[in-house]
């Protein structure tokens, strides 16, 4: 509190706080947005966490078990987890903070992905369309190169769960 002037009781949440904290310390001002396009192409393109898992069911099988079968393949099953990953990001890369603007048609036309370097003032957000090639979808089911922004529905869950449930019992 002395070091801020920062009273964590005027805030709702410790991430109001830390915004709050990391505003001050980095004496950042922010660009208000106030293009509706703008803001909602950025709306459009937010991602949130990711939580996969590749298989239903997996059977380790390696040296370091007591049950391991020489005759079968040696498996590992990994599990991996980066802690703070998103703050990490946050504190190694310039994040956008004023003059938002979309490119003009010649800007577009001259722009090229290649000559922009990681440590340039002047970043950009690309909204492309891409195609991903039918062949590719099946191999790349496990981690998709590009995830859309999806929620499945409960409905959907409980007719496979059902299904599963149903054929098990068969």
């Amino acid at each position: 509190m002395d070091y801020l002037q920062l009273d964590p009781v005027h805030f709702y949440t410790t991430p109001s706080l830390t915004w709050s904290a990391g505003i001050k310390t980095t004496n950042v001002t922010l660009e208000l947005l106030t293009d509706i396009d703008i803001y909602l192409m950025l709306e459009a393109g937010i991602r949130g966490g990711m939580c996969q898992v590749s298989k239903r069911y997996s059977k380790a099988n390696n040296k370091y078990l007591d049950n391991f079968d020489e005759l079968l393949e040696s498996k590992f099953i990994l599990s991996l987890d980066v802690n703070n990953l998103y703050g990490t990001a946050m504190a190694f890369y310039k994040l956008p903070e004023s003059e938002f603007r979309f490119l003009n048609k010649k800007e577009m036309d001259t722009f090229s992905l290649m000559s922009v370097t990681s440590d340039s003032n002047v970043g950009y957000i690309l909204e492309v369309d891409i195609f991903y090639p039918p062949e590719l979808h099946s191999k790349h089911n496990s981690f998709r190169m590009a995830p859309q922004h999806e929620t499945i529905n409960y409905e959907i869950c409980f007719l496979l769960i059902k299904k599963i449930f149903v054929n098990s019992l068969i």
